[in-house]
């Protein structure tokens, strides 16, 4: 691996505002098998892939259910949701301004592919490396997505400094051995001065 600095962004909270999308999709999938969301604990939660979010809250519901259909049918219903999708510009100019001073990017996210890319795709955000939920058995707070980050950069990880707003993905990058700069994003933060 090389020397280099890079950068791993997280996406959902640190590049795009995906959260309302995401909460308004999974409540309703959770709500069809009868399991309660709290919008605050799934704030929470973020950064864990989509199916152990779902096993958690069916857990913490005291309900057995198949995760893997419900993350299904999150997945169904995430498309009349997409209009709650909105950039984060100060760290996409952030990610812009790395890239063009010559530093490795990538996006480590507990979102699927389909999630992701669509929206990379909207709003012209590029990296050198997307790792997703697809590509690691756990997600964070483990540090498997960072540490697949730098593999796929070919960095050696504490020469990766994370971007991170969820508690457990700066687990992971601490978990991962890498620094992170921690973003508080807010609702409506980017439109204040």
């Amino acid at each position: 691996m090389s020397a280099g600095a890079a950068y791993i962004f997280d996406f959902d909270g640190v590049l795009v505002d995906t959260m309302p999308a995401h909460f308004e999709s999974y409540r309703e999938a959770l709500a069809e098998v009868g399991v309660p969301l709290d919008r605050e604990r799934f704030y929470y939660q973020a950064g864990m892939t989509g199916r152990e979010q779902i096993r958690y809250f069916c857990q913490q519901a005291g309900v057995q259910a198949d995760a893997d259909r419900i993350y299904t049918r999150k997945n169904e219903l995430a498309p009349k949701h997409q209009d709650k999708v909105t950039p984060i510009p100060r760290n996409l100019e952030l990610l812009r301004i790395l890239r063009a001073a010559g530093c490795r990017t990538a996006i480590a996210s507990g979102s699927s592919r389909p999630s992701i890319l669509p929206v990379m795709k909207r709003f012209g955000i590029e990296v050198d490396a997307v790792v997703s939920s697809e590509d690691v058995a756990r997600g964070k707070p483990h540090p498997d997505l960072f540490l697949q980050a730098a593999a796929r950069l070919g960095v050696a990880p504490e020469s990766c400094t994370v971007i991170e707003d969820s508690e457990v993905g700066i687990q992971a990058a601490q978990a991962a051995g890498m620094p992170v700069l921690r973003y508080y994003g807010r609702p409506g933060a980017e439109a204040s001065p």
